[in-house]
C-alpha cells in the first residue's frame, strides 16, 4: 500500500495550491492524483483565463503586471481606482442569489488579496486583459488557464511534491481517526494518508448524477469543460458522513456557440474562449418562438452570462439566438468568434433572419417594436448569431468551514478537507465571473496549510 502523509484528489488549481501550501508548511510526503493522462491534466482551470479579486489601488495592478505591462494601469482601469473587498463582497451575494454560505464568502474574499500575493511569489504572472466587453475584470493569468496551470504543476514538482496520473478515485475508507484509505482505478491504489484533500471538481460529467439533481433534460448537454469530473469523491465523501451544501439544482453553464464539441480538453483553451457568446448586453436574445426571455442588460455580461446560460436550458430545441444590427457591427466591438461563426446569419432585415433561421419572424418582428432606447435595433443588416449551453461545472457539493475543513453531523471531520468547485454553498443561481478560480486558490491553500499541520501531529489553528 503507498502510503503519504498528505494526498489531494485532483489537479486543477484548487488542488495544486493545495499540495503546494501542503508542501510549504512542512509535509514531506505530498502527492496529487490525476484522473486524466499527463497530456490532459490539469482540469477545468486549464480552460480559464479570469482571476476576480480585491485591488486596493493602481499600484497593487502594476505590481501584479511588472515589465512591460505596468504603464499601461491607468488605461486598462478605465478611471476605477480601486475594487474594495466590500465590492467584491456584494457582487458575489448579488449576483449568486441567497442560498450561500456567507461566512465562507466572506472569508474567501477577505483572504484574496494574501491568496494573490502568494501565488504571485510562487510564480504566477498577469497580463492585460485584450479586447475587454464592459465590466470585464481588467487582468487575466499569462496565457490563460493553460499558463496558470503549467507555473502550478512545475511549482508544486519544484517543492518536491509528485502526481499520480490516471489515478481515479472511486472509494474512500477511514484507515484510523484521521486517517484515510483511497481505492480507484489505477496503479497508484492503494493508497493511505494522514490526511486529505479532495478537490475534484463538481460531478457536472456523469449524465445519471446531472438528470437525478439538476434536471432530466441535463442528462444531454454539452460540456464547457473536461469529461473526468464525474462525482465519485463527492460521493464517496458523503458515504463517509461528510455534509452537503448549496444549490444541487443549479450549475455553471454558459451560452456557447453551436459547435461547441461534447466537452473539452487542458490544450483547448482557445476554442473554449472562441466559442464564448458574452456580447449579449449590445443586441438582443430570442428563442426559437422569437421571443426574448431576457433581460441582456440587466448587468454586466461577465455578472450575467451564467444566467443567460442556466435559461437556454428551458428554452425550445434548448437553443436561441444573439441578434445585433449595423451600428455594433460596424463599431467593431463584437469579438472575433461572432464574426467567424459558420453558424452565423448576416441578413438584410429581421424577417429575412428569422426565415433563414426558422423563428417565429412576426414574434420577433413585435419584439423589437417594443425596444426602446440604446436597446433598439433598426439599422440593418442585422447580425443572428446561435447559441446553446456549455456546463463547466455544478454547484452542489460538501459543506466546509472557513479553514476548509469538511464537516459532518455540523463538526469537522478529523483530517479531511475540501477546497475548489467540490465545495458546495458558494454559488446559489447566477455566477460573477472569476470567482471560481478564486475560492479555489484561497481554500486550496488553506486545506493543504491544515492538512500538513495534521499530519504532522500540529494541533491548534493554522
Amino acid at each position: 500500500m503507498n502510503e503519504w502523509q498528505v494526498v489531494v484528489v485532483g489537479a486543477g488549481n484548487a488542488g495544486l495550491c493545495a499540495g503546494m501550501a501542503a508542501l510549504q508548511a512542512g509535509a514531506r510526503s505530498v502527492a496529487v492524483l490525476e484522473a486524466a493522462p499527463k497530456e490532459t491534466r490539469g482540469g477545468n482551470s486549464s480552460l480559464t483565463k479570469s482571476m476576480r479579486f480585491p485591488w486596493p489601488d493602481s499600484r497593487y495592478i502594476s505590481a501584479l503586471l511588472r515589465g512591460p505591462h505596468d504603464h499601461r494601469v491607468d488605461e486598462l482601469l478605465a478611471g476605477r481606482s480601486r475594487y474594495t473587498e466590500q465590492e467584491y463582497f456584494d457582487d458575489w451575494l448579488r449576483v449568486s442569489g441567497s442560498r450561500v454560505d456567507t461566512a465562507l464568502v466572506e472569508s474567501i474574499v477577505r483572504r484574496s488579496s494574501e491568496t494573490v500575493r502568494w501565488m504571485s511569489e510562487s510564480g504566477q504572472r498577469w497580463v492585460p486583459r485584450s479586447d475587454p466587453l464592459p465590466g470585464d475584470f481588467p487582468v487575466v493569468l499569462d496565457g490563460g488557464g493553460q499558463g496558470l496551470q503549467g507555473r502550478n504543476f512545475a511549482c508544486f514538482e519544484r517543492l518536491g511534491g509528485t502526481v499520480l496520473y490516471q489515478s481515479a478515485v472511486t472509494d474512500i475508507e477511514v484507515a484510523d481517526p484521521g486517517r484515510y484509505v483511497l481505492r480507484g482505478a489505477g496503479p497508484a491504489f492503494p493508497i493511505i494518508c494522514d490526511a486529505l484533500v479532495l478537490a475534484s471538481g463538481g460531478f457536472e460529467a456523469d449524465a445519471r448524477m446531472r438528470a437525478r439533481h439538476l434536471g432530466e433534460q441535463w442528462r444531454e448537454v454539452k460540456l464547457r469543460g473536461v469529461p473526468f469530473n464525474k462525482g465519485a469523491p463527492l460521493a464517496a465523501a458523503t458515504a463517509l458522513g461528510a455534509d452537503t451544501a448549496g444549490n444541487w439544482e443549479r450549475c455553471h453553464v454558459t451560452p456557447q456557440g453551436v459547435h461547441l464539441p461534447d466537452h473539452l480538453l487542458p490544450g483547448q483553451m482557445h476554442l473554449s474562449h472562441g466559442l464564448a457568446r458574452y456580447a449579449f448586453p449590445r443586441g438582443i436574445v430570442v428563442n426559437r418562438d422569437g421571443r426574448r426571455f431576457f433581460d441582456e442588460s440587466s448587468e454586466y455580461s461577465s455578472l450575467a452570462y451564467v444566467t443567460l446560460g442556466q435559461r437556454i436550458m428551458d428554452q425550445p430545441g434548448k437553443i436561441v439566438y444573439q441578434i445585433f444590427d449595423n451600428r455594433v457591427i460596424e463599431a467593431g466591438v463584437l469579438p472575433k468568434g461572432y464574426l467567424t461563426d459558420p453558424a452565423s446569419v448576416v441578413a438584410p432585415s429581421l424577417e429575412d433572419g428569422a426565415r433563414r433561421l426558422s423563428l417565429d419572424a412576426a414574434n420577433l418582428v413585435n419584439e423589437v417594436r417594443l425596444l426602446a432606447g440604446e436597446k433598439r435595433l433598426d439599422d440593418p443588416p442585422f447580425l443572428f448569431v446561435p447559441a446553446v449551453a456549455g456546463l463547466t461545472f455544478t454547484y452542489g457539493g460538501l459543506a466546509v468551514n472557513v479553514n476548509a475543513e469538511v464537516l459532518g453531523g455540523g463538526e469537522p471531520i478529523d483530517g479531511l478537507y475540501a477546497a475548489g468547485v467540490i465545495v458546495g454553498g458558494l454559488y446559489d443561481e447566477g455566477y460573477p465571473a472569476g470567482t471560481a478560480l478564486m475560492a479555489g486558490s484561497v481554500l486550496g491553500r488553506r486545506a493543504g496549510t491544515s492538512a500538513a499541520r495534521h499530519s504532522l501531529g500540529v494541533r491548534g489553528a493554522a
